[in-house]
């Protein structure tokens, strides 16, 4: 039994993820575990989700909503390693967590992963 061919337009509906080549080769990001590597390329992703949503604060920065549930879901794996994982990115500098309580969700300001000079 072999696999199938994609025919017309089925080799269009998979949407992809993209990591960032300098997560894989610089190694500033070499701390970071394949599976934070991994959320920071859906946390990208994202964005194009929250300038259709208007996630933009105040002062005008882009955030993404990403719930930990949907990370466990989106990833298959656990609460912990969803936890773990936003967390190796806030202290890399890749993420910043603005929390709100109360039932509202988190906001996540994905942070540019090029390097800038001091």
């Amino acid at each position: 039994m072999g696999l199938g061919y994609f025919y017309k337009n089925q080799a269009e509906q998979f949407a992809f993820i993209r990591i960032p080549r300098a997560m894989m080769t610089e190694e500033i990001f070499a701390p970071l575990s394949m599976q934070a590597k991994i959320l920071y390329g859906m946390l990208l992703d994202r964005m194009s989700e929250a300038v259709k949503n208007r996630w933009i604060d105040e002062e005008g920065k882009v955030y993404v909503i990403y719930p930990i549930a949907e990370i466990q879901k989106d990833m298959n794996i656990s609460k912990g390693t969803s936890i773990s994982c936003i967390k190796e990115l806030e202290e890399i500098g890749l993420v910043e967590k603005k929390m709100f309580g109360q039932g509202k969700p988190n906001y996540l300001y994905v942070k540019n992963f090029v390097l800038e000079n001091a």
